[in-house]
């Protein structure tokens, strides 16, 4: 069975999550953002060594603030998108300079590409490349249910306007989220949870027509 657990973090009230198959005793981390005592706390009572993958959705420092301490301290295999892996050593890109936030860079252990996936349980990890946020954004499916960062969130959709964003990108991502068989429990990067089939019937941002304006 697969658990997942909320935790905001950070100034612009970025979404964390803890994801924990509890069959096969593993879990992961979903874009820790900052430092999070309360995050570490529930890693130590599900059990420290399992934590198995810090999986990053994109490369912006709301989204990345807290994994370098995290990896340190258990030690999970740091994810990111091909794409995308030069934001964690580059605060121009990860925009912490723009911010004036002090950022830990680091290196990832992993570089994912679309349609890749990584053992995780008897479920595994699927990645889907989903950039317009950022050129490396991506999504991840744990079963029925899918991580998608800034890229689709409850009623919207991420901003496109940073380096690397692309209006058509998004365009294409959103068409290639739409288009997923199913339905799926929904946890975006901002914002509260939904499900996509939700989202395909309220999200304007999921109408093809639009785009045709955008």
């Amino acid at each position: 069975m697969i658990n997942v657990e909320l935790f905001i973090v950070g100034e612009l009230y970025e979404n964390c999550y803890l994801v924990m198959d509890e069959r096969a005793g593993l879990s992961l981390v979903v874009d820790p953002g900052e430092e999070n005592l309360k995050l570490f706390k529930r890693i130590d009572e599900f059990g420290a060594e399992k934590l198995k993958y810090i999986l990053l959705t994109h490369g912006h420092f709301d989204h990345i603030g807290g994994v370098a301490k995290l990896a340190l301290k258990y030690g999970a295999k740091i994810v990111i998108s091909e794409a995308d892996a030069s934001f964690t050593t580059d605060n121009s890109l990860n925009l912490s300079l723009q911010m004036g936030v002090s950022l830990e860079n680091f290196s990832p252990d992993i570089l994912v590409r679309d349609g890749d996936r990584l053992s995780f349980g008897e479920s595994g990890i699927s990645v889907i490349l989903t950039p317009g946020h950022t050129h490396g954004s991506c999504c991840y499916i744990i079963k029925n249910h899918i991580f998608t960062g800034d890229t689709l969130m409850s009623g919207s959709i991420g901003r496109v306007d940073f380096p690397t964003g692309s209006a058509n990108e998004m365009k294409l991502s959103i068409k290639k989220i739409s288009n997923l068989d199913g339905d799926y429990e929904l946890h975006a990067g901002h914002g509260r949870q939904s499900t996509l089939e939700r989202e395909r019937k309220m999200n304007m941002y999921m109408r093809e027509d639009f785009y045709d304006n955008l």
